[in-house]
């Protein structure tokens, strides 16, 4: 895969977007936007049907806020929403964000950009992950990786403070932005920084704190706003004033309704702003006492996003950690450097420096995320002293991982040389996976199929979401395959062992599949809900030297009938048969 020279490093955001340039000689630049490396993410249909965005976006919002989307990044699970009195798909609204990105980068380097890493939180889905990369690849990108953001930042923190910690000592990441919470636990080890354990909220970051200042003052003075202009005016003044107590006591709001300016000071901002950031402090000391790590083994907590500016985000995390956070210099901008510097392979430097330096031989680096969890669930990696899995026969003894970088007491010292490259992850999974096994029940395609991939110096993924359909169009089933190289072999055990060995083991009826790689199993996953009569998830999970491939199928029938033994052995033949089909060409695409 040819590398193209210019790419771009991009943290789209809940508010805002920050994007980074990096130049064929290595130097990398800040992208500004109307005077300003933020670039607001609000999208506004006008009536000519264009989308505006940024500062154009604002402007036109005064007199149509009914047009405006101010934060797209929270509305990714919907399909679309209605601007004015036309329906927009959410896709259609992040693709234009970022085409205004791609235009600027493009003016700035004098050539197209076509090359670029994305950031995500850290726990989004395959679908999610495929609508921010079709989004990407819709405004003009078409080489796209994807990297979690909590990565990103631990990245940009190696960069500049990589020599302070030593090898064991463990970096806590904790990433507050507009509208969500992620925290991240990460440990330094001889090769880079490894994923711990993490966290995350979609209902915590600056505009909640936000939305407690309005309350409060509706409390006060009673109605704020008559219509939406004045709506959209006052939570304007509101980010402001926050933002302004950041640096200062006291400010005031301008409230529109009043026809005058309100006082607001820092110990009232606190006061509000207290009950809505607990959870996500809380949420970070509940993360290591589950991840078994005391605060005297964190030997650093890293403050990043916008909202992390606000005062009482250090504060509370110190008097709850017992640990004095590093709040990085603009931490708005440092999940697109780290994401910028994890994206595609290193450029030599050139001699003049660069304004944001790439990473050197001597900076440690991270690995990609591994496979998301819903938001909300803790997500913590299998300690090998506690990981001995006796349920089924085929499955080896794991011994701690983290602790000794290997695969057991017995693992030899030095891992076999990788066999698959993880620069030739596919940038279109679906290409591969064969479904002919399922054609005769499964034949009408219900969407089209959603590709994504991530990749950087450690480990890449590729995944894909097909949904088919019956032909009478009424029962479906969603294939949401995924395949990891990475570049230990004793990386890709431990990932098998986290995402499916001990996964299985707690499934109903895991059975270990001969003849598919070093180790292979197939299950049906636990559904308890009132679903379980219509749904059925089955997953098949094979490592194979330094590839891990997951396939999950989750089918829906139309019926009440239920799902019998016979049905279930069918599918379950048929999903190994998948496997079995697609495994040749995609290894062979690998070497």
């Amino acid at each position: 895969m040819t590398e193209p020279a210019l790419r771009l490093g991009i943290d789209f955001g809940t508010s805002t977007t920050v994007a980074v340039l990096r130049r064929p000689d290595g130097r990398a630049q800040q992208l500004l936007f109307d005077g300003s490396p933020l670039l607001a993410s609000a999208v506004l249909l006008g009536p000519d049907g264009r989308l505006h965005t940024g500062r154009d976006a604002a402007h036109l919002a005064r007199s149509a806020p009914h047009r405006l989307e101010p934060n797209p990044k929270r509305r990714i699970d919907e399909p679309a929403v209605l601007l004015g009195d036309a329906e927009v798909a959410v896709g259609e609204l992040i693709a234009a964000v970022l085409a205004r990105v791609a235009a600027e980068a493009a003016r700035v380097a004098a050539a197209p950009v076509r090359a670029a890493t994305l950031t995500h939180p850290v726990d989004w889905g395959p679908a999610r992950r495929a609508t921010l990369a079709a989004a990407a690849r819709r405004a003009g990108l078409a080489d796209v990786d994807l990297v979690a953001e909590p990565l990103a930042a631990a990245a940009a923190f190696a960069a500049v403070h990589g020599g302070a910690l030593p090898d064991g000592a463990h970096l806590l990441v904790f990433d507050l932005g507009a509208g969500t919470c992620d925290v991240s636990l990460l440990r330094r080890g001889p090769h880079g920084y490894d994923p711990v354990a993490d966290d995350g909220r979609d209902d915590i970051g600056g505009l909640d704190v936000d939305a407690a200042i309005v309350t409060a003052l509706q409390e006060t003075f009673g109605p704020l706003w008559s219509d939406a202009a004045t709506r959209l005016r006052l939570w304007d003044e509101v980010r402001s004033a926050k933002e302004m107590l950041s640096r200062a006591s006291g400010t005031v709001v301008a409230v529109p309704s009043l026809g005058r300016e309100v006082p607001l000071g820092r110990e009232q901002l606190e006061a509000v702003a207290q009950p809505v950031l607990w959870p996500a402090v809380a949420m970070t000391a509940a993360l290591l006492r589950t991840a078994r790590v005391s605060p005297a083994d964190v030997g650093g907590v890293f403050l990043v996003g916008g909202s992390s500016r606000i005062p009482l985000v250090a504060t509370m995390l110190h008097e709850t950690l017992g640990i004095a956070p590093v709040v990085a210099e603009q931490p708005e901008l440092v999940v697109a450097d780290g994401a910028l510097r994890l994206g595609g392979p290193p450029v030599a430097s050139s001699a003049e420096p660069p304004a944001v330096p790439p990473p050197s031989a001597d900076e440690p680096t991270v690995p990609a995320a591994r496979a998301a969890a819903p938001r909300g669930r803790l997500r913590v990696a299998v300690a090998a002293a506690a990981v001995v899995v006796l349920a089924f026969a085929g499955f080896a003894t794991y011994m701690s991982l983290r602790d000794t970088g290997g695969t057991g007491a017995d693992a030899p010292a030095s891992a076999p040389a990788p066999r698959y490259d993880l620069t030739k992850a596919p940038d279109n999974l679906c290409a591969f996976m064969d479904l002919a096994p399922f054609a005769d029940l499964y034949e009408g395609q219900e969407e089209p199929d959603l590709p994504s991939r991530n990749l950087n110096g450690q480990m890449a993924t590729a995944n894909c979401q097909s949904t088919r359909t019956q032909k009478r169009g009424a029962a479906i089933a969603v294939f949401n395959g995924s395949v990891s190289v990475r570049a230990d072999p004793a990386g890709t055990a431990f990932d098998y062992q986290q995402m499916v060995a001990d996964t299985a083991r707690v499934n109903d009826n895991p059975v270990a599949v001969a003849g598919l790689g070093d180790e292979a199993v197939v299950y049906q996953a636990k559904d308890s809900s009132q679903k379980a009569a219509t749904e059925l998830m089955l997953v098949i999970g094979v490592r194979q030297a330094n590839l891990v491939w997951i396939l999950r199928v989750r089918f829906t029938r139309s019926d009440k009938a239920g799902w019998t033994d016979k049905n279930r052995q069918d599918l379950r033949d048929r999903l190994v048969a998948v496997t079995r089909a697609t495994l040749p060409n995609l290894a062979a695409a690998l070497t």
